[in-house]
């Protein structure tokens, strides 16, 4: 992989964690909100939503190598242990209609896009 793809495909995984760590941050602040959030939330979420999808998929398809599933599937084994804590934590202030289908996809989606997003930031080594 040269080294103009790799810079383009760092840009792209920043990018994909700050639009993913804000439409988190809306879900959540959704999800304990005692009143409803303004209409304006949603669409910016919707939003939000749109341009992580463009950035997934656009990172999905820029890797041409080989993903790297050893580091994704042990950020998995902490990270889905570690949700089921915190919702069980805070169980008596979040509204669970909000928060799990919001929380399913956003982790489905993390977890599918990681293997192939790590490879921009460490990318195997080769003997050629």
């Amino acid at each position: 992989m040269n080294t103009k793809v790799l810079k383009r495909g760092r840009i792209l995984g920043l990018l994909f964690a700050i639009l993913f760590i804000a439409s988190t941050t809306l879900l959540l602040i959704a999800s304990t909100s005692q009143s409803p959030l303004a209409a304006l939330g949603g669409y910016a979420d919707v939003s939000i939503v749109v341009l992580i999808f463009f950035c997934g998929f656009s990172i999905h398809q820029m890797n041409t190598t080989k993903p790297r599933y050893d580091i994704s599937y042990q950020v998995a084994i902490y990270l889905l242990p570690i949700i089921l804590v915190i919702t069980w934590i805070f169980r008596a202030s979040i509204d669970f209609n909000i928060l799990l289908p919001g929380l399913a996809w956003r982790t489905y989606f993390f977890l599918s896009i990681l293997p192939r997003g790590l490879t921009f930031w460490r990318p195997e080594q080769t003997n050629e």
